[in-house]
């Protein structure tokens, strides 16, 4: 787990350096018995073609992925920062920094919600990568 928060964290962060900040960025699993992470992004610079915004951030993100990584990684979720799930993950985020602040990536807690579209959240912001 740890290291696909690396890979995905040191993405984003060099995404935000050439493109401005995410206001969502979160791993998100939507089935606990069998695991496979869902990256939840929102952003206002977000391209209005999805196609392009897609394969610009899977270009990014994806391209140090291994097999075993792959095999843990589901989709790419690209929302409007307006959206109903972009809301209820900025709550999540927002607690989550309020609680636990900046933490290491091999330190990350998953959180377990009443969300049918996000039953468990890790989110990815303020993470110390090693």
């Amino acid at each position: 787990m740890q290291d696909i928060i690396i890979k995905i964290s040191k993405a984003l962060t060099e995404i935000e350096h050439e493109k401005g900040a995410f206001i969502v960025k979160c791993l998100v699993a939507r089935n606990p018995d069998d695991i496979q992470w869902d990256l939840v992004l929102a952003a206002d610079w977000f391209e209005e073609d999805q196609i392009q915004r897609l394969n610009y951030l899977s270009e990014k993100i994806l391209c140090e992925f291994d097999n075993d990584l792959i095999s843990q990684f589901s989709a790419i979720i690209t929302l409007s920062s307006d959206s109903e799930l972009a809301q209820f993950l900025i709550k999540i985020q927002n607690g989550y920094n309020l609680h636990y602040g900046k933490i290491h990536a091999d330190e990350q807690i998953i959180i377990n919600t009443d969300n049918k579209l996000a039953p468990m959240v890790l989110s990815l912001v303020n993470i110390r990568i090693p």
